[in-house]
């Protein structure tokens, strides 16, 4: 697990998605083909860092490895370039976790490997 995670630390480090280079349309996780036009002509792109809160909605029951965050917010969020992700609220009060709210990515832990202790960290959002 640890060399493939090295290959790829790119990725959870940095939101990078994929930019037609035909009609320019962005888009997250990578595509190899585009979502609008179809081209295969794709290049990787930076996303924005920030965005907003499209929907959201709050895990008490959550997946395997998530038990010790629950409950937590799970939100779809649009970047700033139209971009859209499925993405983790963290360190937001109930308050401020609401549709339209202006939001930015964070580096947090995402899981500990059981066998080697390896940590892996990756991108959420937070309310600002």
């Amino acid at each position: 697990m640890a060399i493939r995670h090295w290959r790829v630390k790119d990725r959870y480090y940095r939101l990078i998605g994929s930019r037609c280079t035909e009609c320019g349309a962005e888009c997250f996780p990578p595509v190899y083909r585009c979502r609008k036009c179809g081209s295969e002509k794709i290049e990787d792109r930076e996303m924005p860092q920030s965005g907003k809160i499209v929907t959201y909605t709050q895990l008490h029951e959550p997946l395997p490895g998530f038990e010790a965050q629950a409950p937590f917010y799970l939100a779809v969020v649009e970047l700033d370039n139209g971009a859209k992700m499925l993405t983790q609220l963290v360190d937001s009060t109930d308050e401020s976790v609401k549709t339209g709210a202006k939001v930015v990515a964070t580096v947090r832990r995402a899981r500990v490997d059981g066998d080697s202790g390896q940590i892996t960290y990756g991108y959420k959002f937070r309310v600002t």
